[in-house]
C-alpha cells in the first residue's frame, strides 16, 4: 500500500512540474520517434527541468541499453509464461509475464537516469538505487501505477504523450530523491533518510 502511495505522490508531482515546464511537451514530440535515443533526449531534458539547469546527454549506445534493458525483461516474462504453459497451469501465465516483466524492470527502472549521469556502472548504480528504495517488490509496486497510466492514460482522454512522459517525469523525480538521499512523502518530493526503504 506505502509503495502506491509513492506512486500517486510521483505522478501528482510529476504532472505539476510538467505543466509549469511546457517545454517539455514540445520536446516530447520532437523525440518520440528517436526510440531509445530520443527516450534518452527527452530524459535528459526532464532532468534538466528538474535541475534548473540543462543536462548534457553523452555519447552511449541508447539504442543498445534500451534494447537490452526491454529484452530482457521480455526474456524473463517468456521464459516464465513458457514454464506455466509446460506445467499446465497456463491460466497463470498472464500474471506471472507480468510479474517477470516487472520484476526485472524494477532492476533496471534507474538505467537510463544513471546512464544520463555519466555512471562508470550503470547496472550497478541502478540495482543500488532499487534496493535503497526498498527492494524489488517495494520498487514493483510503485512501477505498476506508472506504468498504467503510462500505457493506458491516453485511452481516457489524458493524451498519450502526455501520460508517457508524466510516468517518465515521475522515476526522474524519484531517481532524484534516491540520488539525495530522500524519499517520496506526502507532498511530492521532499526529506527523509531512505533508510525505511519504501
Amino acid at each position: 500500500m506505502r509503495a502506491v502511495r509513492r506512486a500517486v505522490r510521483l505522478l501528482g508531482a510529476s504532472r505539476e512540474r510538467y505543466d509549469e515546464a511546457p517545454g517539455l511537451e514540445e520536446e516530447a514530440r520532437r523525440c518520440r520517434t528517436g526510440a531509445f535515443d530520443g527516450g534518452a533526449a527527452w530524459m535528459a531534458a526532464g532532468l534538466g527541468a528538474l535541475r534548473g539547469a540543462p543536462v548534457a546527454r553523452p555519447a552511449r549506445a541508447w539504442q543498445a541499453w534500451g534494447t537490452a534493458k526491454y529484452g530482457a525483461c521480455a526474456v524473463a516474462a517468456t521464459v516464465l509464461a513458457a514454464v506455466a504453459v509446460a506445467a499446465g497451469v497456463w491460466w497463470l501465465a498472464p500474471a506471472l509475464v507480468v510479474l517477470a516483466f516487472y520484476g526485472v524492470e524494477a532492476q533496471l527502472v534507474f538505467l537510463f537516469p544513471a546512464l544520463l549521469d555519466g555512471e562508470d556502472r550503470p547496472l550497478a548504480a541502478s540495482r543500488r538505487l532499487t534496493v535503497a528504495a526498498g527492494g524489488t517488490v517495494s520498487v514493483m509496486a510503485t512501477v505498476l501505477p506508472l506504468a498504467v497510466v503510462m500505457l493506458f492514460g491516453g485511452f481516457v482522454g489524458q493524451g498519450f504523450v502526455r501520460c508517457w512522459c508524466l510516468g517518465c517525469l515521475a522515476v526522474l523525480l524519484w531517481y532524484e530523491a534516491l540520488r539525495q538521499g530522500r524519499e517520496v512523502v506526502e507532498d511530492g518530493v521532499a526529506g527523509r533518510a531512505v533508510e525505511g526503504g519504501g
